[in-house]
């Protein structure tokens, strides 16, 4: 007797995704409101995963603007929907993250040159705020 494995399932189907996608190139209107919910689902699981110390609601924001933006480039032969999307919105989170702790940083200098008494706030347990209350 063969035992057979267990596919795994996984939270997003790719042919479902890639064929929202198709679809939605097709004919906007019609399978904007499907193509959403499988990008916000995508999105929420990227960000709850990677922990990113950014607003999550600026990062998805953001998120949904780079793929309407780049659903276009997007070649089926090339590789999977799931990877392709990914891939850009974990850079453009990574991105993000960069240039808002550059930014951080940049207000604390400005304030410890125009204070020279000010002192660099200690943060010893820092709130992720992605956690929930």
């Amino acid at each position: 007797m063969v035992k057979r494995k267990n596919k795994k399932t996984h939270y997003l189907n790719n042919k479902e995704f890639e064929g929202t996608i198709k679809n939605y190139l097709e004919n906007p209107t019609k399978y904007e409101s499907e193509l959403v919910e499988k990008l916000d689902l995508l999105i929420s699981n990227i960000i709850f995963t990677f922990k990113f110390k950014i607003d999550p609601d600026d990062a998805k924001q953001e998120c949904f603007m780079l793929a309407f933006k780049i659903l276009k480039n997007f070649d089926k032969e090339r590789g999977s929907a799931f990877n392709y999307f990914t891939t850009v919105f974990v850079n453009n989170l990574k991105l993000m993250y960069t240039k808002n702790k550059k930014y951080k940083e940049k207000i604390i200098r400005y304030q410890e040159l125009k204070d020279p008494d000010y002192i660099r706030p200690v943060i010893r347990n820092p709130v992720d705020p992605l956690k929930k209350l």
